[in-house]
């Protein structure tokens, strides 16, 4: 009797991960699975016979560490990626390229002849609107460190499969992945934690009347589900070379109306200044590369993976995205450490009044954004959240001075609210510019809190 196949997955504890598990399960019922990640779970039901080794594929010693993993192995899914701390640019080198560098040296020592590889969507030069196929250019997006990597692994591809022709090797080349589990990973990647948890229950609600977004945008998602059956069919076929995986295409009145919101067109330049300078007062966690990566790759065309396998995504991409804000709202967090699971089973948040106060002034300066070319007086529901923000910020305002605090924020608050407010009665850029600074002495306030609660 033939013995059950042995499938080695890493980074299998990851977003991307549970899905390649989920459909081994459906489709490999009898394989051996063996996972490979940093910290291996230790619950849930997903990870119910997988065989767990504790790798760090940025170690110097990751290809001899593997070796136990590979003994035997009759194909290599290689998931693994890094994506924090996304300024250490030397770890990050380390984690993907030289760790895929030593993933493939260990395969050569154990005589795995088979690799299934997850790209990205990033491995691709910027496009012009419409969709491309596994033959567009493959320069990414130089900005970002994440695409540069993933740019760097394909050419080591290359190079190692010229050098083995015996070795079979499938891309596969996702766009965003997303399920509801993985909220707790791509808010961490994308928004941080200074944005508080009732926005993301405004836009569950559809309560956000007005969304920027950069002139032009159009997204794909594509859910881990369906990933994880591109990954099995490719596995299963011995597929090789290149394959776009992501559903339908939404466009910009496709992604307001996830939320109920009508988008407001913003000049791309002007938006990507405002991400920077959100990003430079750790407002926001997306660093201006993975902002690029996100609005400057093509649209993908899935022909031949739907022609070659037979793939279809099972979810559309608003179905995909739609269980992704339901999973920031409700903050959901997967099962494993690198989805976000600790203590208590989902993220926490502010008090009641720390997150009306928090939403209404991330409002306030996403507003004086979306009217910084168009100077005059406010609207009245833009005024209406500048005055909830005064309401519910006059608490701690008070608290302050009882406190006789001397701090950066207790001394620069007042004025900067003051500078904040008569700069919006005006619009343009100046209420641009002071109401980033009140949201930087915000940021700074809750660093402050958060020490303390510590």
């Amino acid at each position: 009797m033939a013995r059950p196949r042995r499938i080695v997955v890493t980074g299998a504890s990851g977003n991307v991960g549970a899905g390649v598990l989920r459909a081994l399960a459906r489709c490999e019922p009898d394989a051996e699975v063996i996972g490979v990640c940093r910290r291996p779970p230790t619950h849930g039901e997903l990870y119910r016979g997988v065989r767990w080794h504790s790798v760090d594929l940025s170690s110097p010693d990751a290809a001899w560490d593997l070796a136990p993993a590979m003994r035997d192995a009759d194909v290599v899914v290689h998931l693994a990626l890094a994506i924090q701390p996304a300024h250490d640019d030397g770890y990050l080198y380390r984690a993907n390229v030289s760790g895929t560098q030593a993933l493939l040296d260990a395969m050569v020592t154990a005589g795995v002849r088979h690799l299934v590889y997850a790209s990205s969507l990033g491995i691709y030069a910027p496009g012009l609107g419409e969709p491309v196929s596994e033959t567009w250019p493959t320069t990414g997006q130089p900005s970002s460190t994440y695409s540069r990597h993933k740019v760097m692994v394909e050419t080591m591809l290359d190079e190692f499969e010229l050098r083995r022709p015996d070795v079979v090797i499938a891309r596969f080349r996702p766009t965003v992945v997303v399920q509801r589990e993985a909220a707790s990973e791509l808010r961490s990647l994308y928004v941080g934690p200074v944005v508080p948890q009732t926005a993301f229950t405004l836009l569950h609600r559809r309560l956000l009347p007005i969304i920027p977004l950069p002139e032009g945008l159009a997204l794909q998602f594509v859910h881990a589900d369906d990933v994880g059956d591109a990954a099995v069919r490719l596995m299963q076929r011995r597929a090789h070379g290149s394959f776009n995986v992501a559903a339908d295409a939404l466009d910009q009145a496709h992604i307001a109306a996830l939320v109920g919101a009508r988008p407001v067109e913003v000049q791309p330049a002007l938006m990507r200044r405002a991400v920077t300078a959100l990003h430079r007062l750790r407002l926001v966690a997306v660093t201006p590369g993975w902002y690029d990566v996100a609005t400057r790759s093509p649209l993908m065309d899935t022909s031949k993976i739907r022609d070659e396998l037979d793939w279809r995504p099972a979810h559309s991409s608003t179905d995909a995205a739609r269980e992704l804000i339901d999973g920031l709202a409700h903050g959901a967090v997967g099962p494993s450490a690198a989805m976000g699971s600790r203590e208590g089973g989902r993220m926490t948040g502010p008090t009641t009044i720390d997150r009306v106060h928090d939403t209404t002034l991330l409002l306030w300066c996403v507003m004086a954004v979306t009217r910084a070319s168009k100077p005059g007086r406010p609207g009245l529901l833009h005024g209406a959240v500048i005055a909830a923000n005064l309401i519910s910020g006059t608490p701690a305002a008070l608290t302050r001075v009882r406190e006789r605090r001397r701090d950066l924020v207790a001394l620069l608050a007042p004025a900067a609210v003051g500078a904040a407010v008569l700069a919006s009665a005006r619009g343009g850029r100046a209420a641009v510019a002071a109401t980033a600074v009140l949201g930087g002495l915000g940021l700074t306030e809750w660093c402050r809190t958060k020490r303390e609660a510590n």
